[in-house]
């Protein structure tokens, strides 16, 4: 990977003139940590991690019809509540002994009830919890999901109102499946919001073709899923226009389960845990989060905020930042800064998994399948299991980072099964690095570790992959002086793994080769290791495809504040003074494709940073990655070395794919729309079938690294 410094970015990428006599030192990057407080000193494992079968898992309540297709049909409200995610904000002591208070206790109230969050909640259940409404769906099992939005008027996380899209309410929503093959009237994207007054978005639809001729309650939307994808863990989470980092950054997300029968027993056979078994399969949500302590939030922060609830950054300082740049779209440079502002990205200090903070997972000495989805708005992870510094506590809650433990073996990604199973070692081309939205299905083995305990750590730089320490918590970092051993903030221990001193009967030994059950039929023959060649057309199913090739684009410039902002576009320059290369989501469709047609997107990374780009609709095959002269970038790309292979990881199929610095990404694929029971109309905003692709760090993606994908 070719390294991009941030000054070599803004000077020859993006921006020219005064922008490039930015002070660009280190602390332009450092400085984004710098939001005016961190999360309390947290007691690292002492909380059990939530199994999914704690988290409320939504149970269908009947049936809809459509000709002789029969949906399952759930009823899902969309709320605020309040969630206990760590034990520390209403217990003062604990009874380990060698335990020692911090020096700031996270002790609220022994009467907290919580931190606030909003969230999905199966109709019926009384105990919303973090990460509720998790759905299990059978492959070729369609399922329709009215959605209640019962949200209160104000937000929980202060609201920028100055970014497109943000100004229509607080308590707007949309439902986006991520990775689903769904018709986009149900995709969730960002214009298909609706609010509990009966408010929507220009390509709200969803009521008129799903419940055609009924007077529908203004704060409920109708939404249809046909389920005809391979087996995979999918998620869904908030995509509504202007506020959805916030909205999924306070909670509003869980999983959805896509489950084969047939494919699993592939893998039972084999002595593999089936997905649906949630004994021996673990799942795990990461997101990375701020809670305000004991003293509560600052002056000027929302009013409805109080002790324990979630903090974010809502000030873009101008000092910290440098002076502000060009716009990079033209026109005066506004002033004065908003308050609250969005900022670059997002950072937290506190890893949740499953909702708790720092929690522990107890295993026996046998083997397991995880399957792992990273949540966090901006956060990269790169887990592994490594062994314990120790024996007694708190020196047992820092890891060992050079003494590893069980290793993976990665059998899926976030769009199904891998063609062949990977032995995941920690290694650079080795490692399980997952980006934010991407998800990883992996088997590890615990046989013969009775007794013993280890740590699940992460050491992905923050931004990924330059990094700031500012961003990296632990204990022995000097740029997060409040990290100490034992306690958070910290953002490399995951949660401890403690492998109970049990016997267990002996298990079918895994085969040298894993069989692992087919995927979908691939656009092109892959081979690991081999970068594969861009080609002139493909066959599928006896039909012959040609293929187009696109050249795009990845920038990063000025919004007309003068604040760092990133985008999407195409090789022709927006701004040719510039030059400049990226154009807004609500600029006109440039990714306008028709039906059935196959191609290859070349997408050229002039950022800094490693972009996780997402594409609705389309599953899409990595060809190849190659570097290119950032410096020299005028629309046609001058290469620096020759095409490289993807990694083994991501072989088959992907809907979520890293974009490095400094090269550019192949990927194929093929714009098949869903075979569906009713008539679809097309979208009055683009007159075609509205889906879009972005950016999955949600701060990015916000402002404004969206563009519409228009399916005609």
């Amino acid at each position: 990977m070719k390294k991009v410094s941030r000054r070599e970015f803004l000077k020859f990428s993006a921006i020219a003139g005064a922008a490039a006599m930015l002070p660009l030192k280190l602390s332009l990057r450092e400085a984004w940590a710098q939001y005016g407080f961190n999360s309390p000193n947290l007691t690292k494992f002492v909380d059990l991690m939530r199994p999914v079968a704690s988290i409320p898992i939504a149970a269908s309540d009947g049936t809809r019809i459509w000709g002789s297709t029969i949906a399952a049909h759930y009823s899902v409200e969309i709320i605020q509540f309040n969630d206990l995610l760590h034990s520390d904000f209403v217990t003062q002591t604990r009874a380990i002994p060698g335990w020692v208070a911090p020096p700031a206790p996270a002790f609220i109230s022994a009467n907290f009830t919580g931190t606030k969050l909003w969230g999905f909640n199966p109709v019926g259940n009384t105990t919303p919890k973090h990460l509720g409404g998790i759905i299990v769906a059978g492959k070729n099992q369609p399922v329709q999901i009215t959605f209640r939005n019962n949200l209160p008027l104000n937000h929980i996380i202060p609201v920028d109102i100055t970014i497109p899209g943000a100004n229509p309410g607080h308590n707007r929503t949309a439902v986006h499946l991520h990775g689903g093959l769904v018709p986009w009237i149900s995709d969730g994207g960002p214009h298909d919001w609706w609010a509990p007054n009966g408010t929507n978005g220009l390509s709200f639809l969803n009521n008129t073709v799903l419940r055609p001729s009924q007077t529908v309650p203004g704060n409920e939307a109708e939404y249809y899923y046909p389920n005809n994808q391979t087996a995979r863990l999918l998620w869904y989470h908030d995509h509504a226009w202007g506020i959805t980092r916030i909205n999924a950054y306070a909670g509003i997300a869980s999983a959805y389960i896509i489950d084969d029968p047939t494919a699993e027993a592939v893998l039972v056979g084999q002595g593999i845990p089936a997905a649906t078994d949630l004994a021996n399969t673990l799942y795990m949500v990461f997101q990375d989060k701020i809670f305000f302590g004991p003293a509560g939030p600052p002056v000027g922060y929302i009013a409805n905020a109080g002790p324990g609830d979630l903090a974010y950054p809502y000030i873009y300082n101008p000092a910290l930042f440098g002076p502000a740049g060009i716009p990079s779209f033209g026109g005066p440079l506004l002033t004065p800064l908003p308050v609250p502002s969005v900022v670059p990205e997002m950072f937290g200090d506190t890893i949740l998994v499953n909702g708790t903070a720092y929690p522990v997972l107890e295993v026996e000495p046998r083997r397991y399948r995880m399957r792992l989805l990273n949540a966090c708005n901006s956060r990269f992870l790169n887990p592994k299991i490594v062994a314990t510094a120790g024996l007694g506590f708190p020196n047992n809650a820092e890891p060992a980072p050079n003494v590893a433990g069980p290793s993976f073996i990665q059998i899926g990604t976030e769009a199904g099964y891998l063609p062949a199973a990977v032995p995941v070692n920690g290694a650079k081309q080795l490692r399980l690095l997952v980006a934010p939205a991407e998800r990883a299905d992996v088997i590890v083995d615990f046989t013969g570790l009775a007794g013993r305990e280890f740590i699940l750590y992460n050491n992905a730089p923050g931004p990924f992959p330059g990094g700031a320490k500012i961003f990296d918590y632990f204990p022995t970092n000097p740029k997060t002086p409040t990290s100490i051993p034992g306690f958070g903030p910290n953002t490399r221990t995951l949660l401890k793994i403690r492998v109970k001193n049990v016997a267990v009967p002996p298990q079918t030994p895994l085969p040298a080769v894993i069989a692992l059950p087919p995927i979908d039929p691939p656009l092109v023959a892959q081979t690991a290791g081999v970068p594969t060649s861009v080609p002139a057309s493909v066959v599928v199913g006896g039909q012959t495809f040609a293929v187009n090739v696109r050249q795009l684009t990845l920038n990063e410039g000025f919004d007309e504040y003068g604040r760092l902002e990133q985008f999407l576009g195409t090789h022709v320059p927006t701004n040719p003074v510039l030059p400049f290369f990226g154009r807004r989501y609500m600029d006109a469709p440039t990714e306008i494709v028709s039906a059935g047609s196959v191609e290859v997107w070349e997408i050229a990374n002039l950022t800094a940073d490693a972009h996780p780009i997402h594409f609705h609709l389309v599953n899409v095959q990595v060809l190849s990655r190659q570097a290119f002269s950032v410096r020299t970038y005028s629309g046609i790309p001058n290469f620096l070395g020759k095409p490289v292979a993807p990694d083994a990881n991501e072989l088959g199929w992907k809907e979520t794919v890293r974009m490095n610095p400094g090269e550019v990404t192949r990927v194929i694929m093929k714009f098949d729309l869903p075979v569906v029971p009713f008539t679809v109309p097309v979208s009055p905003r683009t007159g075609g079938n509205e889906y879009v692709w972005h950016c999955h760090i949600l701060e990015h993606e916000e402002h404004d690294m969206m563009r519409p994908l228009v399916v005609v």
